[in-house]
């Protein structure tokens, strides 16, 4: 579960932040004294101690806000692979909206706040939508209003290389905003299962999705490793799913019968594999979107007996 690990402001900018016992975040205008705030989408910044271990791991003494973050979070897999849009909620009433994430730093401005700033590549900006008292230990949650939150990992070699634009994912996430899902989290990685299983746990792990749809990996390639890698984070299988999505799918085109997609759960997440083409994903998608409602219903704890 993500929690406030420190809060931080500063009187001047381009300088490292002081660690506070709190602060009070107010509406459109960010944190009490702090030399950042005021109207506009760069309210408050916000690192996750992720971010500060990968700094850790180079060699480069990290504290909290040395990157010049108002707000550093543990417990969060990926802060930098939230969307814009998604809105936190920090404790018992502050409520924030990712406005942008990372920065330009062309001029090297970042790097004289501490050497090797990560803050450009993975810090996140938010603007303040309801004010409050922020402190450590506070937890963060995503807010879904009220529907459900959804991740979309594409899975593909050439993809994360650049060589071509993703169109899977994009077409999933249009797909869930459609349904009323909102879509939280996106991120494309190559077909190593190291990284899909990494990325799976990081995002199931903090409570900020109640479903994951994978993209790509599933057929015979020896690089589709999808399956592998999901099955290996998965506490529990879901197998009726992917046998439902094949045996629909097999009514559209024969070789469904060789997908090896897979999906299971990790903790309250449900983690779902579909096929790599734009096309084959949008429709295998449509069909678990039909039947997973009330199993995410369960999950979240919004309904525990299923009698009623």
């Amino acid at each position: 579960m993500a929690e406030v690990a420190a809060v931080c402001l500063s009187e001047k900018r381009r300088v490292r932040k002081t660690k506070q016992d709190s602060v009070l975040l107010i509406e459109n205008f960010g944190i009490e004294g702090d030399a950042h705030a005021g109207p506009g989408p760069r309210q408050i910044s916000i690192l996750s101690e992720l971010s500060l271990a990968r700094m850790e791991a180079e060699g480069i003494s990290t504290c909290a806000g040395c990157c010049g973050e108002n707000i550093d979070v543990g417990g969060a897999g990926e802060l930098h692979t939230l969307l814009p849009g998604v809105k936190l909620k920090l404790g018992d009433s502050a409520v924030v909206r990712i406005t942008e994430i990372g920065k330009n730093n062309s001029d090297g401005h970042a790097d004289n706040v501490i050497k090797g700033n990560i803050f450009p590549l993975e810090g996140v900006f938010a603007e303040v939508l309801h004010g409050g008292a922020v402190k450590p230990g506070d937890t963060i949650e995503v807010l879904r209003d009220p529907g459900y939150s959804a991740g979309v990992l594409t899975v593909s070699d050439s993809a994360s290389r650049g060589d071509y634009s993703d169109l899977s994912g994009p077409a999933l996430i249009e797909l869930l905003h459609s349904n009323g899902f909102l879509t939280a989290r996106y991120a494309v990685v190559p077909d190593e299962e190291p990284e899909i299983s990494a990325k799976l746990i990081k995002w199931c792990d903090d409570g900020f999705l109640d479903v994951v749809f994978t993209t790509g990996g599933t057929g015979f390639s020896v690089r589709d490793v999808t399956p592998e890698a999901t099955g290996m984070v998965c506490d529990r299988n879901v197998p009726g799913i992917p046998e439902m999505i094949r045996q629909k799918s097999s009514g559209i085109v024969n070789s469904a019968w060789l997908s090896r997609a897979v999906a299971g759960i990790r903790k309250k997440t449900l983690v779902i594999n579909l096929p790599g083409s734009e096309k084959a994903a949008v429709e295998c998608a449509e069909f678990a979107l039909a039947v997973i409602d009330h199993g995410l219903e369960i999950l979240r704890g919004d309904v525990t007996n299923c009698g009623q």
